[in-house]
């Protein structure tokens, strides 16, 4: 029964990832009119998941050799923070008007300024929060998505620690399981043209590494990093730029995968990548789950699944490739 509850919250959150990189794919093959050559296409999605593929078959292994899951009171402390913020973000977003983004960084700033044990969690219930009503989101469902995230949250606490997008990917399962039920459902977008596109992932891949910086180098920790990207990209970037609201959307996103640690995503140059990786798949996935809370933080995560596990594939390949050259 332990090792059950580990690989629910595992196989969960994996899947998320999964449906998302597809989501992505499908996104960038059709709405890229000038798209790339068809077989460049086919290698850079095989790349893409046998990297996923690789990280999370690691990750849900790890979740299904431990033993001893129980719930202890600092789980349910958890599991409120989460189910808690989730209302009271979306009606800050909403009903006081400030949007999804600055809403979000706000509770999860303020949370943490409250209380660093609940600060994560708090961040994490702060997504489900960032549903919007283009995904039909009442204050309601959005309550419910967070309940049902809490239960997520603290099913998948011993898995895939460490990598940027965990809590949002939490979120997004908690959307789609009230949204199996006809509480949410998705809206409609399009994907933006080649040369906006490109401006995204620029974007993303300085936001990556500025939360990294901030949460690593400067040792503000990885809440206060993203939530203060975020504040600024929100703020700034709207009345800035002409889609200045899908710039603050990505960066954002890319905090998330700034939010990872050394350990997952080794150093500014790895985190680059990831945070590229973010603003792409951001991307390619527009038209896709619009207006579901953690859709951005679930972007995150599969962009760090795939830096990780192209980074951890390239130093198994990297020897052999030595080896034969060198005789």
């Amino acid at each position: 029964m332990n090792r059950a509850i580990h690989a629910l919250g595992a196989f969960a959150l994996a899947g998320a990832g999964a449906g998302m990189s597809v989501a992505a794919t499908a996104g960038l093959a059709v709405g890229v009119h000038a798209g790339p050559d068809p077989l460049i296409g086919a290698v850079v999605l095989a790349v893409v998941a046998v990297s996923l593929g690789y990280v999370a078959a690691k990750e849900t292994r790890d979740a299904l050799r431990t033993d001893g899951f129980r719930v202890t009171r600092t789980d349910l402390g958890n599991a409120a923070a989460v189910a808690v913020a989730a209302p009271v973000t979306y009606a800050l977003s909403v009903t006081v008007g400030t949007g999804p983004v600055v809403a979000s960084a706000l509770v999860g700033l303020c949370a943490h300024l409250l209380s660093e044990t609940y600060g994560a969690p708090a961040y994490c219930g702060s997504f489900v929060g960032m549903a919007t009503p283009a995904a039909g989101a009442e204050l309601g469902s959005v309550a419910a998505a967070g309940l049902a995230a809490a239960v997520a949250f603290v099913a998948a606490k011993r898995a895939f620690n460490g990598f940027g997008g965990k809590l949002g990917t939490t979120a997004f399962v908690g959307c789609l399981s009230v949204a199996a039920f006809g509480g949410l459902a998705p809206g409609t977008g399009t994907v933006p043209a080649p040369t906006a596109a490109a401006g995204l992932v620029v974007a993303a891949a300085l936001a990556a590494v500025a939360t990294f910086l901030v949460s690593v180098r400067l040792g503000h920790g990885p809440v206060v990093a993203s939530a203060v990207v975020g504040l600024v990209a929100g703020v700034v970037c709207p009345p800035l730029f002409a889609a200045g609201e899908a710039v603050a959307a990505v960066a954002f996103c890319a905090s998330f995968a700034g939010m990872a640690t050394p350990e997952r995503i080794p150093g500014p140059g790895a985190m680059l990548l990831a945070g590229g990786v973010a603003g792409a798949v951001f991307v390619g996935a527009t038209p896709y789950f619009v207006g579901f809370g953690g859709k951005l933080g679930t972007i995150a995560f599969t962009a760090c699944l795939v830096t990780a596990g192209a980074l951890s594939l390239g130093r198994h390949v990297a020897p052999v490739g030595g080896d034969a050259v060198t005789g």
